[in-house]
């Protein structure tokens, strides 16, 4: 009688661990499956984009203009509390006409000193002295710059501000955060892989038994 008891209970021991493991699975089978997903939806996103980001500026280059939009990262504090280091700006291309006081643009200094790097800063007032061109200054600096902005050097206007996504591009750009880009996803895959593989020798092995339990009876 006891044997028995034990039995019934070995018994449902191993029915719910069994459950328990089905469950366990089935969880990580959806965490698996949620994270392919929302890769695959990210990186295909990121893809479209940057396909045309680069035939935009293709374009743009073979015409002898700016590109409709264009991506750049704040490296100085001269804009803050508004763009901060390391935030990345979407700047159109804007028909500098319709710029008015208050506008953040980007656009290319004539003042040597910063080369070729585009500037974002605020527009405070349009140049009365001279046509299409403006006065800006960074919210953060204590004066407007000393060098006029003309039309033909304004990339075009900040339409979007993307917090500190400057700090994923600079680390994405060095060593490690190239490899961590690239590992990751790889042994996540990978993982995967030997997991759906282990099941299968599992199955296998299990269904081996039954079959010679099946053919010793």
């Amino acid at each position: 009688m006891l044997e028995l008891v034990y039995n019934m209970e070995q018994r449902i021991v191993n029915y719910m661990e069994e459950n328990r493991n089905i469950k366990n699975k089935k969880i990580f089978k959806l965490i698996i499956k949620i994270f392919n997903i929302f890769f695959l939806t990210i990186v295909s996103i990121f893809l479209i984009c940057l396909l045309f980001y680069v035939i935009s500026g293709k374009i743009a280059e073979k015409k002898g203009t700016n590109p409709l939009f264009s991506f750049y990262t704040i490296i100085s504090s001269s804009m803050e509390p508004s763009l901060n280091v390391y935030d990345v700006v979407l700047v159109k291309k804007t028909n500098t006409n319709k710029l008015n006081t208050g506008d953040i643009i980007t656009f290319y200094s004539t003042n040597s000193y910063f080369g070729d790097t585009p500037i974002t800063h605020r527009i405070v007032k349009k140049d009365d002295t001279e046509k299409n061109s403006f006065i800006v200054k960074g919210d953060n600096n204590q004066s407007e710059d000393k060098d006029k902005v003309k039309s033909n050097n304004i990339i075009g206007k900040v339409i979007l501000v993307i917090p500190s996504l400057g700090k994923l591009q600079f680390f994405l750009a060095s060593k490690k955060g190239f490899a961590f880009a690239i590992i990751i996803p790889a042994l996540i895959i990978i993982t995967y892989d030997i997991y759906k593989i282990i099941n299968a020798i599992i199955l296998k092995n299990k269904m081996s038994k039954l079959k010679n339990k099946n053919g010793n009876i």
